[in-house]
């Protein structure tokens, strides 16, 4: 053709008038409009192409555009006819079905109630066998005959679960939540009854043994600390996620809470160790065989809401998602951190008051004030998040709020006969500290829909777990031996005084990050909320209509091929 030629001319897209013609019904009309969607995405001005006008049929020419591909080609009359009559009989199939479709109404059962309180006693159980240690530190190391007992059963747990925590988010995310639960109340139980076997051993063999029935307890945890999420997201509806969530966690501060009431009470003797090993043996017996009976399944017949219907992300593709979504990388360092600074202040809460004089019996009361403000916190902001959805604001308050407390208790533990205030300061800084938990696990999920709960909060988890180490690493090597004037007062240890340590700048480090983590996540933390967005834009009553489309698209896309592929 040469340069002079006219461009050819571009008609619109119709077809000739027929006298005998039907009326149009409106039943064709959606049809039209469903072909012409497809996917749901809609055919936008690039996609509305117009064909040339070929000399002898410029009416009959016409385009045929593939829904899913966006390929195009051409086929005649007769073809488009055909291709109309499978249309037809693809939407009068789906019409039939629409009822019994693959996305049906959500609707919560009340035995998400039963799965949510099996998961949040295995939680306090293990906690209990986590922490139940670390305020009677004295009397555990000379039962175990070392002085490093009472922080290896604690740090074990931290040990563990890094190279326990991505095993645990792949069989999460390939076995489901039942499997999940078993594998995590059976470890919790065999390892809790090896370590009151050990109590009957001779003292060589009783620490290696207990310390192994630890390790085996302590696979349970990466299991337990995603399964929270994982429960409100799988069984309950939107309005109930936050709170499901919040009772899930808060049953983790709850078992450090009766760990630290009853262990001093429990044990004034080394002998009284045995005691304290039963007592949390029993519990975790129960709640493996109550996993076994009461959880039969791992998510219920119909889902309680869209996103929980919606197709969740591969293993490794949800970890690229993670790991690729900068938003969800700064709440993984801001959870991790705040996660790893609270399970430190558990592990070392008696050795940083013992040096000013403060017993055991004390140091329970500080770690138990701060369980029950943060039992308050927890609910008062699951509650409020579920109704107002401000999760951002309320993680940043909160955030900021509980460093400046935190900070002010960690001055006050080294202030002698203040021991009311230390108290009070405990109190409301677990208010604040603890209501962060439950958001920012729910945040993570929202950061990063369609990834599964389990890889999502399993990564702030496993992160949490490793800052644990490296803030206790960091506050036991920079300690120093104590004042001679701190020797007087110090109820560490009767008989040794120079045992005691102080804490001072391992603490100053230690605030330091803490400072450094609420300026990140104020200034740069600004989420997009992918799951609420999902649901809010796919509304139940249009469901079935874009079902129906992708359906129809998807059929006529293969007929239009093969009888491209027939005229070539």
């Amino acid at each position: 053709m040469s340069d002079k030629t006219p461009p050819t001319e571009l008609k619109p897209l119709k077809t000739a008038p027929n006298e005998n013609e039907q009326p149009v019904k409106q039943d064709d009309v959606e049809k039209e409009d469903l072909l012409d969607k497809g996917n749901g995405n809609g055919v936008n001005d690039e996609t509305e192409r117009m064909v040339p006008a070929a000399s002898g049929e410029p009416e009959m020419a016409r385009t045929a555009l593939s829904l899913n591909s966006g390929r195009m080609c051409k086929v005649s009359p007769m073809s488009r006819v055909f291709i109309v009559e499978k249309a037809d009989e693809a939407w009068e199939k789906q019409s039939e079905t629409a009822s019994t479709s693959s996305i049906p109404i959500p609707r919560v059962y009340p035995r998400r109630w039963i799965v949510l309180a099996v998961v949040a006693l295995l939680n306090c159980t293990n906690t209990c066998a986590w922490i139940g240690f670390a305020n009677v530190a004295n009397h555990v190391n000379a039962f175990y005959g070392t002085d490093k007992a009472a922080n290896l059963f604690s740090g074990i747990y931290m040990l563990v679960t890094v190279p326990v925590g991505l095993v645990a988010m792949w069989a999460g995310r390939f076995f489901g939540l039942r499997i999940a639960i078993l594998i995590a109340a059976w470890s919790n139980c065999i390892g809790v009854l090896i370590r009151l076997a050990s109590s009957y051993l001779e003292l060589s063999y009783r620490f290696p043994v207990a310390l192994t029935g630890q390790a085996i307890a302590a696979v349970a945890y990466p299991f337990i600390m995603f399964l929270p999420t994982k429960v409100a997201g799988t069984w309950f509806g939107a309005d109930q996620r936050g709170l499901a969530t919040t009772i899930g966690v808060m049953s983790n501060p709850l078992g450090v809470l009766l760990a630290s009431q009853t262990s001093p009470k429990l044990v004034t003797d080394p002998s009284q160790v045995i005691y304290l090993n039963i007592i949390v043996a029993v519990p975790a017996v129960i709640v493996a065989l109550l996993a076994s009976v009461a959880v039969n399944r791992s998510e219920p017949k119909t889902p309680p809401t869209l996103s929980a219907a919606t197709a969740q992300m591969e293993f490794l593709d949800g970890l690229k998602s993670c790991f690729t979504t900068p938003q969800y990388v700064v709440l993984l360092i801001v959870m991790g951190g705040g996660i790893g600074m609270f399970n430190c202040l558990y592990t070392i809460m008696q050795q940083i008051l013992c040096p000013s004089g403060y017993g055991n019996e004390f140091s329970g009361w500080c770690s138990s004030l701060m369980i029950i403000g943060g039992v308050f916190g927890a609910t008062a902001s699951g509650v409020f998040v579920d109704r107002t959805k401000r999760y951002t604001e309320t993680m940043k308050v909160c955030m900021t709020l509980a460093v400046v407390l935190g900070l002010t208790f960690l001055q006050l533990t080294f202030v002698e006969n203040i021991g009311w205030l230390i108290l009070i300061v405990c109190f409301f800084f677990g208010i604040l500290g603890l209501a962060i938990y439950p958001v920012g696990l729910e945040m993570s999920a929202e950061c990063t829909f369609p990834v599964t709960e389990t890889t999502s909060t399993g990564l702030i988890v496993l992160t949490g777990q490793v800052m644990s180490i490296i803030f206790v690493a960091i506050v036991s090597m920079i300690n120093k031996p104590i004042s001679d004037a701190k020797r007087k007062i110090q109820v560490c240890d009767a008989k040794d005084p120079t045992a005691a340590k102080d804490a001072w700048w391992g603490l100053i480090v230690v605030s330091i990050i803490a400072i450094l983590l609420v300026i990140l996540l104020i200034s740069v933390f600004k989420p997009v909320y992918k799951r609420m967005l999902a649901e809010q834009g796919r509304p139940q009553e249009h469901t079935q209509a874009e079902v129906a489309a992708v359906t129809i698209g998807t059929e006529v896309e293969r007929e239009v091929e093969a009888l491209t592929h027939h005229t070539h």
